[in-house]
């Protein structure tokens, strides 16, 4: 044995970050995403992803990889062409300002159809409905909007690309 090198370690216990052995928790995580957990232990680990969010990461990431190394595809010729346009500063300019327009025509609409029914003859029932029901899709578009964006860091698919 050369006297520079470091004497050899344990499989698992490498200095500096190199590949050690899988906790429990990373190998029940495994299972999981595998599915290869028995019913019970399968709810068992159910419920502790809904009160540890360290091992709800975990899993989401296994996910990730695991959709990863069962789609291993090259790009095919519109994935590079979708790309381009994504870059091209015409294509992005137009899309802002078409979401622009979009946005202040909603607004603009809402804020006039709210303004004819508060100053129209119709009963105050008919205004009361109106406007819950304006309330109720804003309320529910922000909670679609809310909960989408605390998920969108466990989604598998966000990372993969063909």
């Amino acid at each position: 044995m050369n006297a520079n090198l470091p004497p050899e370690q344990p499989f698992g216990q490498q200095p500096f970050g190199g590949p050690q052995d899988p906790d429990p928790d990373e190998l029940l995580a495994m299972a999981y995403v595998d599915g290869e957990l028995p019913p019970a232990e399968r709810r068992a680990f159910e419920s502790r992803l809904e009160t540890e969010p360290r091992l709800n990461e975990q899993v989401a990431e296994m996910r990730g990889l695991a959709l990863v190394a069962r789609n291993l595809i090259p790009p095919e010729p519109e994935d590079r062409e979708w790309r381009k346009l994504a870059r091209d500063p015409l294509q992005r300019g137009g899309l802002r300002i078409g979401w622009f327009f979009c946005l202040v025509a909603v607004v603009g609409f809402t804020v006039a159809a709210t303004l004819s029914m508060a100053q129209s003859s119709e009963h105050w029932a008919m205004k009361v409905f109106f406007f819950s029901g304006g309330v109720g899709a804003s309320i529910l578009l922000l909670l679609t909007l809310r909960e989408r964006l605390a998920v969108l860091p466990l989604d598998p698919y966000r990372k993969l690309q063909r």
